[in-house]
């Protein structure tokens, strides 16, 4: 059983090897969680080149040798070779994190998926038995939790800071906060009202 986390990648080395779809994907999440890649393919996509050409992520356009993988806090080897994707795992060092993309159960982490709504984020994960099942799965949550959760989670997070700060009876404290995150928040077309209403309300309670 894996254990689930999430991590930051900020200025983390990243290296992918292999310039395809599954390559592309893979640098796309990285960079946007500000690791810094590295692409080492003969060929890429022209996504891939896109990113490269963007100065998003660094290109080395050869195959795959042992001595490439020193260095790099994680590894995702993304070739259609299985016999050069088991080579980049025996080149790793005990200390890098390795996943192989046709080989989920010898890799040290596997990446869900991932639905992001702003500061909201919902993964799926099968460890890695069905990946199809993991996106059926996302595209069904997608539905619940759609366009609305990104603004609604900003709303929550000023105030939750807000009521941590102002309010000092530990019960109001918690109404609030249980309060703020029902449907009816969830719902409102002005939050920032309905939440001065429901402050106000319960202050003249205390």
């Amino acid at each position: 059983m894996l254990y689930p986390m999430m991590m930051d990648l900020k200025g983390k080395s990243a290296l992918i090897i292999g310039g395809g779809a599954i390559a592309e994907r893979k640098a796309t999440g990285l960079i946007e969680a500000g690791a810094a890649v590295t692409i080492i393919s003969p060929s890429v996509t022209p996504g891939l080149q896109a990113l490269i050409n963007g100065e998003k992520c660094f290109w080395s356009e050869k195959y795959f040798e042992n001595d490439y993988a020193a260095g790099f806090f994680l590894i995702i080897a993304a070739t259609n070779n299985q016999l050069v994707n088991q080579e980049v795992k025996r080149a790793a060092a005990d200390n890098q994190l390795v996943l192989l993309i046709d080989d989920p159960n010898s890799s040290d982490f596997q990446i869900p998926a991932i639905l992001r709504r702003g500061k909201l984020t919902i993964t799926v994960s099968t460890d890695g038995a069905s990946p199809k099942l993991a996106k059926r799965i996302k595209k069904q949550l997608a539905e619940t939790y759609d366009e609305r959760y990104k603004n609604y989670v900003d709303f929550l997070q000023q105030k939750r800071i807000f009521i941590l700060k102002n309010v000092q009876d530990s019960e109001l404290k918690n109404k609030l906060l249980e309060q703020i995150t029902s449907d009816e928040f969830l719902h409102e077309t002005d939050r920032n009202i309905a939440f001065r209403k429901l402050y106000e309300t319960y202050c003249k309670e205390t």
